[in-house]
Order: C-alpha cells, then sequence, then structure tokens
C-alpha cells in the first residue's frame, strides 16, 4: 500500500475519502462508458491500466473536490485522437506517465492530485491509473460529465480555465508541449494535428489548474455518479432486472434528472466518412436503426463525431449537444460505441439532460448544435421529448 497518498491526505487534513479497488474501477468503468455517448475510447485499455497499478500495490483514493487545498496543482491525463485507432492501437504504459512528467517540468510545480478530463471509457479509468502511479489522489470531478470530440469542450473552459499548457506525446518518445495560451481552440487544432501526426492517437496532460479552479469549475462528483450508474447496471445483470431502467432511476437519484428511453431497434446502416481519422483526426457519420417492438416502423438516425452528437426519430430531431444520446444492450446495458458498432447490433436509446454547468449560454455557444455545423438553436431534450419525460 502507498504511504504518500495517505500522507498527503492527512497533511491537508482530510479524513473522508474513497479506496478505489478493482471491483470501484470496473464499477465506474462502466458508467462512465454509459455517459460517453459512444466516445470516449475503449474502456478495457485504461480498466487494464488502472488493474495493473493496483497489482502493484499501489493504492488509488478517490476525494471530494470540496476538501483540497486551493493552491495545489491538478491536472487531466487523457488521449486525444481517433477512438478507432486507439482499439487498433493500444499504447505502452509508460507513455502517460511522460505526459505528466513532462508538464510537471513546464509548469514548475509536483502534480498534487489528477482529475478525469470527461467521464469516458478510457479517459476516465486512466486518471485513476496515474493516480497510483504518481501515489496522489483522483478527485470525483471531470470536465464534461459526458465525452466530447475536441480539447476545449469543457465546464472548464467555459468557466476560463485554459487547457494550455497541453503535453501531447505517443509511445515512441515524441513530445509536443501546446501553450496558446487563452486560445483553446488554437491548443485543440495543434493537439489534433500532433495526434494524426503521431498516427491518429497522442497521450496528453492538460488543464492544469489550482484546486481553487477545481472547485469553481468543474463538474462536482461526476465520478460518484458514474459510479452509482455502474453498480446499478451490475445490479441488474445480477438480479435479472430491467438495466434501462435501472440505469435511469440512477441518474434520477444521483443527479435528480429525468433520463428517458425513446427507442429500440437494431442499425441496419452506417455510413462512415473513410479516412476522417486521418484527415481530421475523428471517426465520423451517421447510423440509421429501424425500430423493434413498441417502436417498429419507426427509423432512428444518428450523427457521430466520435460520439452520438444528434438523434432524429421519424425525421424530427429529438436530441441535441451537449445532451446526452447513449445505445445501450437492452438486456445488459452494455453501451455501444461509435468505434465497434456494426451492422445489426441491437440497442436501446436513451436521453439524458446535460449537467448544468454544460448548458450555460457560453457552453451552448463552445458545444452546441451550431458548433457542430448544425443551422439549428439548441432545445433542451426534456423540451424535445415532452411526451416521454412525463
Amino acid at each position: 500500500m502507498s504511504k504518500k497518498v495517505f500522507e498527503t491526505l492527512e497533511k491537508w487534513g482530510i479524513k473522508n475519502y474513497k479506496i478505489i479497488d478493482k471491483q470501484a474501477v470496473k464499477e465506474i468503468t462502466l458508467g462512465a462508458s454509459i455517459l460517453a455517448t459512444g466516445g470516449g475510447g475503449d474502456p478495457e485499455i485504461g480498466l487494464l491500466w488502472a488493474y495493473k497499478v493496483l497489482d502493484e500495490g499501489k493504492t488509488v483514493v478517490m476525494i471530494d473536490p470540496m476538501d483540497i487545498p486551493d493552491d495545489i496543482l491538478v491536472a487531466s491525463p487523457a488521449c486525444l485522437g481517433a477512438p478507432v485507432v486507439l482499439t487498433e492501437k493500444p499504447p505502452s504504459y509508460d507513455v502517460l506517465n511522460n505526459a505528466i512528467r513532462k508538464l510537471e517540468q513546464y509548469w514548475g510545480k509536483k502534480l498534487g492530485a489528477t482529475i478525469p478530463i470527461e467521464c469516458g471509457g478510457v479517459n476516465s479509468t486512466v486518471a485513476y491509473a496515474a493516480a497510483g502511479e504518481f501515489e496522489v489522489p483522483v478527485i470525483d470531478v471531470d470536465g464534461m460529465n459526458r465525452a466530447f470530440p475536441e480539447l476545449q469542450m469543457t465546464s472548464w473552459v467555459t468557466n476560463g480555465v485554459n487547457a494550455s499548457p497541453t503535453v501531447s506525446c505517443d509511445d515512441r518518445g515524441n513530445v509536443t508541449v501546446i501553450d496558446t495560451g487563452d486560445d483553446n481552440k488554437m491548443a485543440e487544432n495543434i493537439a489534433r494535428r500532433a495526434a494524426m501526426a503521431y498516427g491518429g492517437i497522442s497521450w496528453i496532460a492538460t488543464y492544469p489548474m489550482t484546486g481553487k479552479q477545481v472547485k469553481e469549475a468543474s463538474i462536482l462528483n461526476s465520478q460518484s455518479i458514474a459510479w452509482e450508474l455502474g453498480k446499478a447496471v451490475y445490479r441488474a445483470r445480477e438480479k435479472h432486472l430491467d438495466p434501462v431502467k435501472e440505469m435511469l432511476d440512477s441518474l434520477k437519484a444521483t443527479r435528480n434528472v429525468t433520463g428517458m428511453k425513446v427507442f429500440k431497434g437494431k442499425i441496419v446502416d452506417i455510413s462512415r466518412e473513410f479516412g476522417g481519422e486521418s484527415t481530421k483526426g475523428f471517426s465520423l457519420g451517421r447510423i440509421k436503426m429501424d425500430g423493434l417492438d413498441e417502436y417498429k416502423g419507426s427509423v432512428a438516425e444518428i450523427d457521430f463525431q466520435n460520439e452520438w452528437l444528434v438523434l432524429r426519430i421519424d425525421g424530427k430531431i429529438r436530441c441535441l449537444p451537449p445532451d446526452l444520446i447513449a445505445i445501450v444492450d437492452s438486456e445488459t446495458g452494455e453501451p455501444i460505441r461509435t468505434d465497434i458498432m456494426k451492422y445489426g447490433y441491437r440497442g436501446s436509446i436513451i436521453l439524458i439532460p446535460a449537467h448544468e454547468r454544460m448548458r450555460t449560454p457560453k457552453g451552448i455557444q463552445l458545444f452546441g448544435p451550431g458548433y457542430f455545423g448544425y443551422d439549428m438553436d439548441y432545445v433542451p431534450v426534456e423540451e424535445l421529448n415532452k411526451e416521454v419525460a412525463k
């Protein structure tokens, strides 16, 4: 067991914390993968990374954001690039550690804690693995409470925290330091191009910020939301309950939001923009699903850019970013991702209102439908689905 992390907690006066063991990592990974809206990378990579850290006897501890000192350095370790490339090309475990060390050197201060950049299959869990490696706690927050395709699409940016400096690495030892000040879109552009030059995927240490900024700008307790969601699905599997209902009940309990099931069907068409991974650094396209059971005769279409973005059912808009779209296996609750989907996959579509810190006017400007090229105003998912949400 690591002593250093507990010495740090004692120094900070923190007595309440959660030990993250393998079961916890597994539950958090599943919950985060559902909230990842089809993206966020292959969860198996982050899961195995965290297991390795725990198997080496290191300790992973999660703490509440309101307990941390205001002046510590906090940052996000993550991967950036096209999920399908990540699936084909898993990294060596040391590449993320290298990114963090380079960020510490550039910033001139040691890392005090890690924060997941998003709720994503891999990008949640690698923050836990890195916390164990560096013997620091992981904080119960992230910057989205979902996954998004671009670096600047966070509650941190909408609240004045910058992604710069960001350190981008690959597993051949290449390092790119990106410092664009408050131009976060430029940081994304450079980071994306670095990932493409590396072969489609990069590993980054990003969003260095103080403890005070973590409290003011993050999606607070987002990891606990994902954890409870994962527990709900495993409970449903064990007790043969409806996993979709258990998910929606969990979100109501943890976030007091009304999620909704709006479709059940199978994938009958996939239109991918071939080469998007190498020319734009994203997986892009649209899928079509034919309805099953009570939805027979209806057709759902979903656009994606790494993550599911826009849902139409029978030609009518039913969900716009930043609200969440998840497709899950109706029997197991396992999320269906954009990088692994295939013809014939069957699932239920559930919609979840975005966190209130993602729905601010600046948030809608930075990651609403207009940013993704849709000529339409943002309408909350509850308004678009009034009949279902009752």
